[in-house]
């Protein structure tokens, strides 16, 4: 795979989104989730982000699905 795959876009701000692709680096498959800034003549670069092994998507899902279950409990009255 020479280019990356989408997932996902999300909006994060006005001049922010998050994209959520798969990439291959040196041989290595990727998951990647970046936040793309958009700069002075619109276009949308590459900032800040984590990229990780494929392998780790299980453990990385599980992660997202407890912090979204302490959230929740955050948000229950007491």
């Amino acid at each position: 795979m020479s280019e990356p795959v989408l997932i996902a876009e999300l909006s994060k701000n006005a001049r922010e989104r998050v994209r959520v692709r798969l990439t291959e680096y040196h041989g290595y498959r990727l998951l990647d989730v970046r936040v793309f800034y958009q700069d002075a003549r619109g276009e949308w670069n590459p900032g800040r982000g984590l990229t990780v092994r494929r392998e780790l998507i299980p453990e990385l899902r599980k992660a997202l699905l407890a912090a979204e279950r302490a959230e929740k409990a955050l948000d229950a009255p007491a």
